[in-house]
C-alpha cells in the first residue's frame, strides 16, 4: 500500500484520479462523483477564484452546507495557496462576523441556505470583498456555479507544508471562538495515522458522518480520510435527525458510520420506537466528541450487533489522538494512544504523572497546530513547547487506558472529595427513565458543595426523583450520589454535541 511523505490533499486527490479516475469519490443526493471528476473541478475552482485575484495567504471563508460544492471550494482555495476557514452553517450573523473580522476573510464562498446570514454580516466586515453563492443567484453574489464552469483549469500551487491550509474556530464553549490554524502537513498526517492506522480505512469503504464538514471530526470522516485513502465519502446537507440518518444507512450503505454519543443515543431511541434502522452494511462504529458511555455501547452493540469506537479528538489537533481500536476496545474508555501522539498528565502541582494515575490532559503530535490565529496571549495559554493542553481531566490505568473524568472546570469537590460528573451521569442511566443527564456542583445551605443532576426522562414515562437517587445510591459511594434532581426537556450542547455543563450553574429554584 503506497505511502508519499510531505504531500498534500491535493497531490492525494490528484494520485487518485490518475490511478483509478473512474472510481466514485463522493455520493451526495441521485449524483455520484468520478476521482478524475473532482480532481477536474476543483481545478476550474482554482481557475475561477485566480481569476477573480484571490491571492495565497489571503483567507476564504467557507459559510457551506454538506456537499459536493463544499468539497470542491475547500479543494480550490488551499489548492491555490489561499487558506481556507469553514464555518458552521448554524451560527447566527453577529458571530459570523466575529469570524469573518478575526481572520480578516477577502472573499466567502456559501450555499443558498446562508444568504440571509451573509447579508446581514456582510455590512460589519469591511475586509470582505467578494462573496460567490452556490447553488442559488443573488444580486451582490456572484454566482459559485457558473464561475466554476466558465473557468480555465488552473494547476495547484506549489505549496510549502508548513504553509497554513486552514483556519478552524472552536465552539466558544468558554469564550469567544479561537481560530486554530492547520498547516497542509496536517492533513495527511491524520490521513496516516487516524484513517488508516486506527480505523483502516480501504478505498472498498463509504464513509459516513452525523457531524459536519465545518467540524474538525466531521472534516476527516468526511473529507481527509476517504479522499486521502481512495475510499468513498457519502454526504448529506440536511441536519442530521434520526430519519435523516436512517434514509442515508438505507440508501447509500455505508461502511462506516462517525457520529457522537448524543446521536446515537437518539438513534437507539428511534429504533426502540419501531422505526427501521438498517446497519447490515456497516463494518464497525466511532464516536468522538465527547466521552461515548458504556451504556450506549452495549444497548448499540446488542441492538446492531456492531462495536463502536470510542476516542477523542480537539480542533487543535485535527482529529483523534486516543482512541480504541477494532481489535482493543475498552468499554467506556477512551482507548489508548494513537501512534505518532505522545500524552502527558500533570498533577495539581504541575508535575507529570508516571504510569496509573489521574491529572490534566497534554497532548503532543505533529497534527497539532502552532497558534491561535491573532491570539497570541490564547496560543501561549494553550501551548508549551509543542504540548497542548487540552482541558480536560483524564485517568490512565494500569494498562495504559485513558477514562476520560471530565472537563477541568466540571469536577468539583463534595465532602471533601473529588467528583466526576461523566462517573455519576453514567451510573443515572442507567435508570430505565433516564434518557440522559448531566450533573454539576451546587450549593447547600451552609455552601457546601452537593451533587445536582439535570435529567432528560425518555418519551413516555414518569420519571421518579426518589427512584432514580436510589438506583444511583446502589452504584456509587454516598459524597457522589445526585441530593437534587430537576427534569428538563434537554440538555445545552454545543454545535459538536458537548454538553454545557456551565448553563446549568445559574440560581436555582428553592
Amino acid at each position: 500500500m503506497e505511502q508519499r511523505s510531505e504531500r498534500s490533499i491535493i497531490d492525494d486527490l490528484a494520485f487518485r484520479a490518475e490511478q483509478d479516475p473512474g472510481k466514485t469519490a463522493i455520493l451526495y443526493e441521485d449524483q455520484a462523483i468520478s476521482y478524475r471528476e473532482l480532481e477536474q473541478r476543483s481545478a476550474k475552482c482554482r481557475g475561477a477564484l485566480n481569476a477573480l485575484g484571490l491571492k495565497p495567504g489571503e483567507r476564504v471563508a467557507l459559510v457551506m452546507c454538506d456537499g459536493p460544492d463544499w468539497v470542491v471550494a475547500f479543494l480550490g482555495v488551499i489548492g491555490l495557496g489561499a487558506i481556507a476557514v469553514p464555518c458552521s452553517t448554524m451560527l447566527k450573523p453577529g458571530e459570523l462576523v466575529y469570524i469573518l473580522n478575526d481572520c480578516g476573510a477577502r472573499a466567502a464562498i456559501i450555499t443558498a441556505d446562508q444568504c440571509e446570514t451573509m447579508q446581514a454580516a456582510w455590512a460589519e466586515a469591511p475586509s470582505l470583498e467578494i462573496v460567490l453563492m452556490a447553488g442559488g443567484e443573488h444580486e451582490r453574489m456572484k454566482s459559485f456555479n457558473q464561475a466554476v464552469d466558465g473557468a480555465s483549469p488552473t494547476p495547484a500551487a506549489d505549496i510549502d507544508a508548513d504553509s497554513l491550509a486552514l483556519i478552524l474556530y472552536t465552539s466558544g464553549s468558554t469564550g469567544a471562538p479561537k481560530g486554530a490554524a492547520h498547516r497542509h502537513r496536517d492533513i495527511p498526517y491524520t490521513v496516516e495515522k487516524v484513517g488508516r492506522g486506527v480505523f483502516g480505512v480501504t478505498p472498498e469503504d463509504r464513509l459516513s458522518s452525523s457531524s459536519r464538514l465545518f467540524f474538525a471530526y466531521g472534516l476527516g470522516n468526511s473529507f481527509s480520510f476517504p479522499l486521502g485513502l481512495g475510499a468513498t465519502s457519502i454526504l448529506c446537507r440536511e441536519r442530521p435527525t434520526p430519519p435523516v440518518i436512517a434514509a442515508v444507512l438505507a440508501r447509500f450503505r455505508p461502511t462506516i458510520f462517525f457520529s457522537v454519543p448524543a446521536v446515537f443515543r437518539a438513534l437507539l431511541e428511534y429504533r426502540r420506537q419501531g422505526q427501521l434502522l438498517e446497519t447490515g452494511s456497516l463494518s464497525f462504529c466511532v464516536s468522538a466528541g465527547e466521552s461515548l458511555p458504556a451504556q450506549i455501547y452495549h444497548e448499540w452493540k446488542e441492538a446492531t450487533g456492531l462495536d463502536i469506537l470510542d476516542g477523542i479528538g480537539s480542533t487543535e489537533l485535527l482529529h483523534m489522538f486516543i482512541s480504541n481500536r477494532r481489535d482493543l476496545i475498552r468499554v467506556g474508555s477512551s482507548g489508548v494512544p494513537v501512534e505518532g501522539y505522545e500524552v502527558r498528565l500533570l498533577d495539581e502541582r504541575g508535575q507529570v504523572i508516571d504510569g496509573a494515575g489521574r491529572g490534566d490532559l497534554y497532548i503532543k503530535g505533529p497534527s497539532a497546530i502552532p497558534y491561535y490565529w491573532n491570539q497570541p496571549e490564547k496560543t501561549a495559554e494553550t501551548i508549551r513547547d509543542g504540548w497542548v493542553k487540552t482541558g480536560d481531566v483524564y485517568r490512565r490505568d494500569a494498562e495504559g487506558f485513558y477514562w476520560f473524568e471530565g472537563r477541568s472546570d466540571d469536577l468539583f469537590k463534595s465532602s471533601g472529595m473529588w467528583v466526576s460528573p461523566v462517573e455519576v451521569e453514567e451510573a443515572l442511566c442507567t435508570h430505565s427513565s433516564v434518557l440522559e443527564a448531566a450533573v454539576i456542583a451546587e450549593p447547600d445551605a451552609d455552601g457546601t458543595n452537593l451533587v445536582a443532576a439535570y435529567v432528560v426522562p425518555r418519551p413516555d414515562v414518569s420519571p421518579d426523583a426518589d427512584l432514580i437517587k436510589a438506583h444511583a445510591a446502589a452504584a456509587l459511594p454516598r459524597y457522589k450520589c445526585p441530593r437534587r434532581i430537576y427534569f428538563i426537556e434537554q440538555l445545552p450542547r454545543t454545535a459538536t454535541g458537548k454538553v454545557q455543563r456551565f448553563k446549568l450553574r445559574t440560581p436555582k429554584r428553592p
